[in-house]
């Protein structure tokens, strides 16, 4: 009966592996940073250590390549390396830093997928690969669609990679790039790239409330700050405090000074939306999630016994932190393949959570909606958030599993709608592409399963001078069309979501057109806020230029 023994492993297996709670500043016991312990997959592990999904590559002293072997027996997960071993310094110790890296990146993986409740693809469909100690300058550190690689460099002899955030941020880049290619492709707009950045922003500064340590910590320093007369468990422990010690990315990364991005310090400028820089047009959707989370932190501390201890007030940051962390990646799951901006996030956000939670017993949408609309986005009118009306009689021929066998069905249907093809406003003349067909299965709080289907539609065109200006844009040279939808199908197969981007609404391109050039212009008159549109790794050069 050999053949039906258990096998020694499953593929269903997790495992807890020791990361830098934060970064190689924030020290824990014995002087040595902080460390916290993250659950991962566990898999089969090859030297590297290299994975189904990852990749990891480090250098040893001398600066050659190494590839340690960090698998366990059979080699099935990974060995649990603690920092500090042997007296070495975590900065000098690559063993321990090809943990650390391949454990973040396959955590920040791994939420994204429970979550969203599928697997989810590198671009390309190819393996990710980390070069975690890569010899280059720090201000060449970022992610490369082109070939799927993460190159971390290194700040004053410090691997950045052991900064948990950045690393979280570089890796919700790579993730984005597969799971919506066309945000950062040649056709995207800075409206694109900057949702890229605001998104890695604010998946690196929520990794910090996937350990209540790492909080408790940054609340006691927050306190310290006040002065010995601000004691921790009174009253004092306001959202002021809490404001000034937390939700820094990379904090001390450049000593002791500023963050490398500060969302609380300042409410973003009423002009945020129009800069020209990715990460600063960024800001105010950072902002926004933030200030939900500090709101909703400060409301469950109003409790009777809400401050009576730091453990209790970080552990309220957790929770609350972690619920927003999944309502922004749920959120993905319901926003348009192409053109997308901060409403569409806000919006998917919203209808993403009313789906799995109707009831929202704590008032996080609502909360959200004041943030963001404190920072002037507005995800309209909740009775026309699921971008169904008017499409209550569609034909359909076809249950859910005909989805699951591929896009044609999709086309077919999409076709086959009239009333569905003016909501896209298709040129008929042209094909329709469906990018992805993805079923999800998500829990709600209550126990029950929602499945649903989504389907990516985009359709894109060249037009000349002379087809553009008959159709109405005012253009001077050939015009890009590009538009399309996120449509979502419930378990019955009946359409319950779509967020339309219409590929010919004139005014709608208009106004991308008019956005171009104001952006080029700006480019022309400052070459330091160029567009990025070719090369992710050149926005990050511009952070690091304070080194």
């Amino acid at each position: 009966m050999a053949g039906h023994e258990r096998p020694e492993h499953t593929a269903s297996e997790q495992q807890d592996v020791t990361i830098v709670a934060e970064g190689p500043v924030t020290l824990g016991a014995h002087g040595l940073p902080l460390v916290t312990r993250v659950r991962i997959p566990a898999e089969r592990t090859a030297p590297g250590p290299v994975g189904a999904r990852l990749e990891v590559a480090v250098r040893d002293a001398q600066g050659e390549p190494l590839a340690p072997d960090l698998a366990c027996g059979a080699g099935w997960g990974l060995r649990d390396l603690a920092p500090g071993r042997g007296g070495v310094a975590v900065s000098d110790d690559p063993e321990f830093l090809a943990q650390h890296v391949y454990a973040v990146a396959s955590e920040t993986l791994a939420s994204f997928e429970r979550t969203l409740g599928r697997r989810i693809s590198w671009a390309g469909g190819r393996r990710l690969r980390i070069d975690a100690d890569a010899d280059i300058p720090a201000a060449q550190t970022g992610y490369q669609n082109a070939d799927c690689v993460i190159n971390l460099g290194r700040h004053a002899g410090t691997p950045v990679a052991l900064y948990r955030d950045l690393l979280v941020h570089e890796v919700t880049h790579a993730v984005l790039a597969g799971y919506r290619p066309r945000w950062s492709d040649r056709w995207a707009m800075l409206d694109q790239f900057s949702l890229h950045e605001a998104l890695a922003d604010l998946m690196a500064l929520l990794s910090v409330f996937t350990s209540a340590e790492v909080v408790e910590r940054l609340v006691e320093a927050a306190l310290l700050q006040q002065g010995p007369d601000a004691p921790a468990g009174q009253d004092q422990l306001d959202a002021a405090i809490l404001r000034s010690g937390l939700f820094g990315l990379a904090d001390h990364l450049f000593g002791h000074g500023p963050a490398l991005r500060a969302p609380m310090a300042a409410i973003p400028p009423a002009g945020w939306r129009l800069s020209p820089e990715p990460h600063w047009r960024a800001s105010g959707v950072v902002h926004a999630v933030m200030e939900t989370v500090l709101q909703l932190w400060n409301r469950r501390l109003d409790i009777p016994g809400g401050r009576s201890s730091v453990y209790l007030v970080a552990t309220a940051g957790a929770a609350v932190g972690m619920h927003v962390r999944r309502m922004l990646v749920r959120g993905l799951a319901y926003m348009p393949p192409v053109d997308a901006g901060p409403e569409d996030l806000l919006r998917g956000i919203l209808a993403a959570d009313e789906t799995l939670v109707p009831d929202d017993p704590r008032n996080y949408r609502a909360t959200l909606v004041a943030c963001f609309a404190d920072v002037g986005i507005s995800a309209g009118d909740p009775a026309s958030r699921t971008g169904v009306d008017g499409l209550d009689r569609l034909e359909y021929a076809f249950g859910n599993g005909m989805l699951d066998a591929g896009p044609e069905e999709v086309v077919r249907f999409v076709w086959n709608n009239s009333a569905l093809m003016k909501a896209l406003a298709l040129d008929q003349s042209r094909g329709l592409v469906v990018d992805a067909v993805r079923t999800s299965t998500r829990i709600s709080p209550s126990g029950f399963a929602v499945t649903e289907t989504g389907a990516s539609l985009v359709q894109e065109f060249v037009a000349s001078v002379s087809e553009a200006r008959a159709l109405g844009v005012r253009c001077e040279a050939a015009v890009v069309f590009r538009g399309g939808a996120l449509v979502r199908f419930d378990d019955g197969g009946r359409l319950v979501f779509a967020a339309v981007k219409p590929v010919l609404d004139i005014s709608r391109q208009q106004a991308k057109l008019d956005e171009l050039h104001r952006e080029r212009s700006v480019a022309a008159e400052d070459p330091d806020s160029k567009r990025f549109r070719d090369r992710m790794l050149a926005m990050h050069a511009r952070r690091w230029a304070r080194t």
